[in-house]
């Protein structure tokens, strides 16, 4: 049994490392990006409100058709891959992180991977139960 969860860890471990390096360019954004969400200013909620009210009144004056809507959402998110880690560096300075920042990028990519794994675990299982008992999910999406 330990011999499982330890090869879990170095798994997880492994996967937390992948992740970090591959999002290294992010790191700035993703820290920021968590500061927001974790409202530790008092004016965040209401610029996150405000941001929010923006992207739908655009959207609503705009009134793009279903396919203009996400092909210009694709092409924001690859205009953003992009461009964020050329500009981030600029943009935050291009210091070294200190060791609070470095353990909380780890903490949000061990996150990130944990919250992978439980995602495809369910998908897993869903289909695992689909094969098992076709009329038990079929009953479920029915409420849905």
């Amino acid at each position: 049994m330990a011999e499982g969860d330890n090869r879990s860890t170095n798994l997880l471990a492994a996967e937390t490392a992948s992740l970090e390096e591959q999002l290294q360019g992010w790191g700035e954004v993703m820290l920021m990006a968590d500061k927001v969400l974790r409202w530790e200013r008092a004016w965040f909620p209401p610029a996150i409100m405000g941001v929010v009210s923006l992207v739908f009144l655009t959207i609503y004056y705009l009134d793009p058709s279903v396919l203009s809507g996400v092909s210009c959402f694709v092409m924001f998110l690859c205009l953003a891959d992009y461009l964020v880690p050329i500009l981030a560096p600029r943009i935050f300075g291009s210091n070294k992180w200190t060791t609070e920042q470095q353990q909380r990028f780890h903490e949000i990519c061990s996150n990130l991977v944990k919250t992978r794994r439980r995602a495809v675990g369910w998908w897993k299982r869903l289909f695992t139960l689909k094969e098992e008992k076709p009329k038990m999910v079929l009953f479920w999406f029915c409420l849905i």
